[in-house]
């Protein structure tokens, strides 16, 4: 991705605080409908709050991509999307699966195809009723091959949606009436406006969890119809914030929802991010006094630490969100294996990870993070500069190219907005150096780089990975899957793609684990990437802010799930 949103197991946490070097968070997700943990600080007494209930931040990236939740995809769209709409499910404290809009789990059937949630009552920011129809038309909206949503295939596991699937990829595109007889045949119903119905063409281990993302979540037919529906003016929110204003490239404001049928309602007035583009920009007005929190620049941590009174406002946070470099594999020289096996052995990922990142994460050989199921620390391609010459000559081989001098120079996209251009340099050098192979740096906007990447118009392209849900399918399905919309590489491998469906019909994620390591291997082996880091977070956050809920989940800004408990204090 894109960075997405990421859910790990909370013992995870701990785990991969103590690799990395960091600090576990100490504490992770209450449900909204809930009371905050009894460990938690309750600064919500008169005099201890500011009378300035304003959070002021910056996203270090450029306006999200979309606020339409069928169509987000960044991990910017995802993290203002968690404060302004919530679904059937989430995670709780302890990474347990439980309801949110849901009264209760959904009751699944025996024979593990039907799943029927049971919905409370609630509202939209609109004061209309929350309704079972509005899920039956926000899947049915996902799914829709017209739209071709990037996370549509997660959902096609659903009675019909593998047929919708391939129309996606049709050519030529069905008809509107040929698309509209199969939304009419996925499997989801509302007998009642209280209970939504959802029919697999077969099991899947991991479907409840797909109840917890944002474009599973409801909202309504008549808000999408309206002119300009993600703008201020007309956003109609189902979570505990709605969306106040929007100076697209400067600023995002949002403010509580007053219809908000949470527990816990917000106290922050309103949350500002400030859109940027540049870490190093975000960095020095977190110094200037402009902002609250920061991400900090991987590069700037060690300064940061060393940095008396900014160290002592450092808050790291492990996630289970990847780095990788995904290859062009239908075209060019990186369509054949052995070119990308060269490539990914060619360069040295220790010292990548101490230069263009500061030291932070973990040097990754594999795709799943540490704490998830499935993770292997053992596997992955080596630096190793002979074996990568041998992997090139075999290439060329097959290429039937005398030299390596005769390839063309290799196209190496990338966004501007967030210091991508260093580790990029850093690759370029490495295969120049240890291969003779050229390639050409193009850094390009963000909008720029999101529409032009799954096109493969670049032979190498950046990518980053948080999982959705703490699964080894959010990663091996919905990443590398041949037709799943996430897949940047068109990799496309029909044995890997069977494996994949063979573990996801095991309802017992102990008896599917063999299977998703079977398919991991052949995914490392087959190097439709180069899996760099697995990271770790540091955030800057002022000691006023307090409530805050830090998971491995937040993306942009440190407990930015929960927003809904977070308070300012006097100062």
């Amino acid at each position: 991705m894109l960075q997405k949103r990421l859910l790990a197991l909370l013992g995870a946490l701990a785990i991969v605080a103590t690799a990395c070097g960091g600090t576990p968070a100490s504490q992770a997700p209450v449900a909204s409908g809930s009371a905050a943990p009894s460990g938690e600080a309750s600064p919500s007494a008169g005099g201890d709050l500011a009378e300035d209930q304003v959070l002021k931040m910056y996203l270090a990236s450029e306006d999200p991509h979309s606020l339409d939740p069928a169509v987000a995809e960044t991990s910017t769209d995802i993290a203002i999307l968690h404060s302004l709409n919530r679904g059937l499910l989430y995670f709780d404290k302890d990474q347990k699966l439980v309801p949110e809009l849901a009264e209760a789990l959904p009751e699944v059937s025996a024979d593990g195809l039907t799943y029927t949630f049971k919905l409370r009552e609630a509202k939209y920011s609109n004061g209309d009723p929350i309704v079972a129809g509005d899920l039956v038309y926000s899947w049915r909206r996902l799914i829709d091959p017209r739209l071709a949503n990037v996370y549509g295939a997660i959902i096609g596991d659903v009675a019909g949606g593998s047929k919708l699937v391939d129309m996606a990829a049709a050519k030529p595109a069905p008809s509107d009436a040929d698309v509209e007889k199969a939304l009419e045949a996925f499997g989801v119903s509302a007998p009642d406006d209280k209970t939504f119905v959802v029919k697999l063409d077969h099991p899947a281990g991991y479907f409840s969890e797909l109840a917890t993302l944002w474009g599973t979540a409801p909202y309504q037919k008549k808000w999408v119809e309206t002119a300009n529906f993600t703008e201020p003016a007309n956003y109609v929110s189902s979570g505990p914030f709605k969306l106040k204003s929007w100076t697209h490239q400067s600023e995002i404001v949002l403010e509580p929802n007053p219809n908000w049928y949470g527990e816990v309602k917000p106290t922050l007035t309103e949350i500002n991010y400030h859109i940027g583009g540049d870490p190093a920009a975000a960095q020095a007005a977190f110094e200037a006094g402009e902002t609250d929190m920061v991400k900090a620049p991987p590069d700037q941590v060690p300064r940061i630490k060393d940095d008396a009174e900014l160290g002592a406002l450092v808050q790291t946070l492990p996630t289970v969100v990847f780095d990788y470099w995904g290859f062009d594999t239908k075209k060019g020289p990186t369509a054949n294996k052995h070119f990308r096996r060269a490539l990914s052995m060619a360069i040295d990922k220790d010292t990548l990870l101490a230069t263009a990142y500061g030291g932070q994460g973990l040097v990754a050989g594999s795709p799943i993070p540490p704490g998830i199921p499935g993770h292997q620390d053992d596997i992955g391609l080596k630096y190793d500069v002979e074996a990568a010459k041998a992997e090139l000559a075999t290439a060329l081989q097959e290429l039937g190219v005398a030299d390596v001098s005769a390839l063309p120079v290799l196209s190496f996209g990338f966004n501007t907005d967030a210091g991508h251009d260093v580790p990029a340099a850093y690759m370029q050098g490495q295969w120049d150096t240890n291969l003779g192979v050229k390639s050409e740096l193009k850094g390009v906007t963000f909008d720029q780089f999101v529409e032009e990447r799954p096109k493969l118009v670049y032979t190498i392209a950046r990518n980053a990975w948080g999982l959705d849900y703490p699964h080894p399918d959010n990663v091996l399905r919905v990443l590398f899957q041949s037709q799943s919309g996430n897949n940047d590489e068109g990799y496309n491998s029909p044995e890997y793609d069977k494996l994949i469906a063979d573990a996801g019909l095991k309802s017992n994620l102990d008896d599917a684990i063999p299977i998703y390591n079977q398919a991991q291997q052949m995914l490392v082996d087959d190097a439709p990437a180069v899996f760099t880091r697995w990271r770790v977070t540091n955030y800057e956050v002022r000691p006023w802010v307090t409530g805050m809920i830090p998971t491995s989940q937040d993306s942009e800004n440190y407990g930015d799930l929960f927003f809904e408990t977070v308070k300012i204090m006097k100062h």
